[in-house]
């Protein structure tokens, strides 16, 4: 099976969530201001916020398998000077015959990402969750401007 290939040849690895595409979406409030549903949602997703968030749990020079749904060629190499970075996409000789759409690619990354040593989600979604955001995953209906500071909080 692929997720057996590609977990051995990950050997010891952790492994991300990097929730971002979709769940970035902005509005304009009556005023014109952009709000957010998840207002610290694209600060934490963020290479340089990613890396001091899971610093105190990944140390430096594991591979970290990265899940994700960003578009941008490239937007996590920055984890690459702690990390030996993995990507789905590196195991395409092995999923290209199997994937026929972004949800079967999903989920094999899903089965990929629970074989991790240490696994970090987007969002907390139980109490024992370890996640790159405190915002909430559900719609909390709460129209919010987005903050892309990182307010004083250092590494």
């Amino acid at each position: 099976m692929s997720t057996l290939q590609i977990k051995g040849l990950l050997g010891d690895y952790d492994a991300i969530h990097v929730r971002r595409g979709d769940k970035l979406k902005t509005r304009k409030d009556r005023f014109g201001v952009d709000r957010s549903l998840h207002p610290h949602l694209d600060r934490d997703t963020h290479p340089q916020f990613i890396s001091c968030r899971i610093a105190k749990w990944i140390p430096p020079g594991r591979t970290l398998f990265v899940a994700s749904n960003e578009k941008t060629p490239g937007f996590f190499s920055p984890l690459s000077d702690r990390y030996k970075l993995a990507y789905s996409s590196n195991y395409s000789s092995i999923l290209d015959p199997l994937v026929e759409n972004n949800y079967q690619l999903f989920m094999i990354e899903r089965l990929i990402m629970m074989g991790a040593k240490t696994f970090i989600r987007t969002f907390k979604e139980g109490d024992t969750d370890l996640s790159l955001t405190d915002d909430p995953k559900k719609n909390t209906k709460t129209w919010q401007k987005p903050v892309y500071t990182m307010d004083g909080e250092g590494c």
